[in-house]
């Protein structure tokens, strides 16, 4: 299995984005403008305490959502025709934007809904792509990739998920743990 991996992976093939990762990566501040080009999620690298890994890719669902793919056995997508492609037009790199959403090496928890469900799977080329642009342009951290999978073609199974994380249940547990804190503090 060879894993595509966020801390090897080439930035953006655009100078102008290439030139912001680099300042983020260096811990450069941005202008106005550049915060405005940069990526519009900040993904997490860490989830209560667990280091989320590089060549992994990361997925925040529904509870409900994630109850359908383990009955499918897959991680499917929407459509027949849901699959990620690049095409180039009149010189220009253009995506359909289809496919299912991953994050490489980190997670936006602003998706999926109250009861999330973060996913984890290895980072398997057989199985992800990097969406446009050396998947770069979704993610303000230039070290977590917006990658794709198959929506029907080839689906991921899901006995490849090596954790799943409820998200409610863990946020919980911490208000739980919190409260016995306070309580001995006394």
């Amino acid at each position: 299995m060879e894993l595509y991996n966020s801390n090897t992976m080439p930035l953006s093939n655009d100078p102008i984005f290439r030139e912001i990762q680099e300042k983020v990566i260096k811990g450069e501040p941005l202008t106005i403008v550049e915060k405005v080009k940069n990526g519009r999620d900040h993904p997490v690298k860490e989830l209560y305490g667990y280091q989320l890994k590089p060549d992994h890719c990361y997925r925040a669902i529904s509870a409900e959502l994630f109850e359908i793919y383990k009955k499918q056995g897959f991680i499917y997508g929407y459509g027949s025709d849901d699959e990620y492609q690049e095409y180039v037009e009149n010189g220009k790199v253009f995506n359909n934007n289809k496919g299912v959403d991953w994050y490489l090496g980190g997670v936006s928890l602003k998706y999926g809904n109250y009861d999330k469900i973060v996913i984890e799977c290895p980072a398997d080329k057989a199985y992800f792509t990097p969406a446009f642009d050396n998947g770069c342009r979704l993610s303000a951290d230039p070290t977590v990739r917006h990658l794709k999978s198959s929506g029907m073609k080839n689906p991921i199974p899901i006995t490849m998920l090596t954790n799943v994380f409820d998200i409610k249940k863990i946020q919980e547990q911490q208000a739980e743990l919190n409260k016995e804190d306070k309580l001995k503090m006394r």
